[in-house]
């Protein structure tokens, strides 16, 4: 009976035994587990970085964000360069819009590359500095643009409703634009103070990346700081710009002809009407449908980050970044290549351009064909003085067989009065 005591309690033991490792083992098991769900945002992007699914994302990103830099740094550099090269486009409208384009231009140049840089790498390689630049340019920017955009509006409808009154002046536009520098400045420092190169430590690694680093309460913080900024970059301009247009377009629309006018006359000016009520609605709308994806990411960011889609790298970020960036080619092309004066400017300033090239280029050929002329003048004196024309290869046969021709004779080219003007423009220059 011992015996079997016994060895019903070596089996008791066994199964305790048994139980503890089990235990051990499920503890071991949650741990990892947990550890893999905790380093799972973080992983993401190194487990699929190789992946051909990640290589045509970057092919797509690469391109997508290279057709916008091209496009906006050619038409924002075509605004600047037409409104500073003429003096009679120094208008307060025109230093507004030239103010627009050089906060466009500075955006795409300190932001967008790396922007890509960011999408592409796990880990950030550029150090503090330009950590702190990347999202302090784009909010600067951002401000300004705004801004920018409302006092254009702003100015337009002091225009167009209280004709009789005196615009504004060319000084008080500059203190409005110092203004708005100011005030971007100011409202952008949290972007660039916050935001630092950090260390993610993995179980085997660790790599550095940028990130936003607010102080404690760190959510209300964040919070607070994105309604701030949706309310005063995209809710409060957008109602400014929208309320101003809509009241030019209620005069226009109630504008009447004053006098007696034609058919032909009125269709026109019926037409010119349209167009311009469209140009502002076109406006309005582009300023709503760009700004506000980023706006609405960043609100569910803070509201909801623990959704899988708001990753570090995430793909619908860099959509949303795209469609946000891609107002500055949009607004060249809105405010200046719509304008009719502004194409014309554009043209003259090209026609000048190309005609200057001509004009050199055709120099440069004259010169040569003088100094070719008088090269061969001064072989025909050599050659007549040692009287061997019989030797000289000539394809003309009837200089060959009348020496005594005058030196004047020689067929060398029939346009001299061409060739001496054409040096003398040049040496003009």
């Amino acid at each position: 009976m011992m015996d079997y005591f016994d060895h019903f309690q070596n089996i008791e033991d066994f199964l305790q035994g048994f139980k503890n490792k089990s235990e051990n083992l499920s503890a071991v098991a949650a741990f990892t587990l947990h550890m893999k769900l905790a380093t799972n945002e973080t992983n993401v992007t190194l487990l699929t970085m190789n992946s051909p699914k990640h290589v045509i994302g970057n092919i797509i990103l690469i391109t997508a964000y290279a057709v916008l830099m091209c496009i906006s740094l050619f038409g924002n550099s075509i605004v600047c360069y037409v409104i500073m090269r003429n003096r009679r486009m120094y208008t307060v409208t025109n230093f507004f819009i030239a103010n627009m384009a050089v906060s466009d231009l500075f955006v795409t140049c300190c932001n967008v590359p790396f922007n890509i840089a960011r999408y592409m790498l796990d880990e950030w390689p550029f150090g503090d500095f330009i950590c702190h630049l990347m999202n302090f340019s784009l909010m600067i920017s951002v401000y300004v643009s705004t801004f920018t955009l409302t006092a254009i509006a702003l100015d337009r409808q002091y225009v167009l409703l209280y004709p009789l009154k005196p615009r504004i002046s060319k000084r008080t536009g500059l203190i409005i634009l110092l203004m708005i520098w100011v005030i971007s400045f100011l409202l952008s420092l949290p972007y660039g103070i916050y935001t630092e190169v950090e260390e993610v430590n993995f179980i085997s690694t660790s790599v550095k990346r940028c990130r936003s680093v607010f102080p404690e309460p760190k959510a209300e913080f964040e919070m607070t700081l994105t309604l701030t900024t949706t309310i005063i970059q995209y809710f409060i301009p957008l109602t400014i710009i929208g309320f101003s247009y809509g009241r030019i377009v209620r005069k226009l629309w109630r504008r009447t002809h004053l006098g007696a006018v034609t058919h032909a006359q009125q269709r026109f000016q019926n037409r010119a009407k349209r167009k311009s009520i469209k140009l502002l609605i076109i406006v309005v709308v582009v300023f709503a449908l760009c700004w506000m994806p980023l706006n609405l990411y960043h609100i569910l960011t803070d509201f909801h980050p623990d959704t899988s889609v708001f990753r570090y790298n995430s793909t619908a970020f860099f959509v949303f970044h795209w469609i946000a960036i891609s107002s500055t080619c949009y607004n060249p092309f809105v405010y200046c290549w719509m304008n009719e004066s502004f194409r014309k400017e554009v043209k003259s300033r090209v026609d000048v351009c190309f005609k200057s090239r001509h004009s050199s280029r055709q120099g440069i050929l004259s010169r040569c064909d003088f100094l070719h002329r008088c090269r061969l003048k001064t072989m025909s004196k050599i050659l007549r003085s040692s009287s061997t024309f019989s030797t000289i290869p000539y394809s003309n046969k009837s200089y060959r067989d009348s020496p005594e021709k005058s030196k004047d004779d020689i067929p060398l080219y029939e346009t001299s009065q061409t060739v001496v003007y054409d040096l003398s423009n040049v040496s003009a220059d």
